[in-house]
């Protein structure tokens, strides 16, 4: 398993979520224990980059959720949290 971490800023781009991303948010949370390196890279051109990216939501209400894994400390740190309107 991995220790998902987040920091402040992290915590209120969260609370800023709308309500109906917020079940969604925790599915990810769920994944990212378990399995983090099922997401796709944040740089096309480095698809074994640590920096991942998931979207999560229904279509035209999707939360794009950044992370880095750090896989010696089994580790994933959250960087952001953003709305897709």
């Amino acid at each position: 398993m991995y220790q998902v971490v987040t920091d402040d800023e992290v915590n209120a781009q969260v609370e800023a979520l709308p309500d109906e991303l917020l079940l969604h948010y925790a599915q990810v949370l769920d994944l990212l224990e378990l399995a983090p390196w099922n997401s796709l890279p944040y740089n096309a051109a480095k698809p074994d980059g640590v920096m991942r990216t998931l979207r999560v939501g229904p279509e035209g209400r999707t939360a794009e959720v950044i992370f880095l894994i750090l896989e010696r400390t089994r580790r994933v740190e959250i960087v952001r949290v953003h709305w897709i309107h």
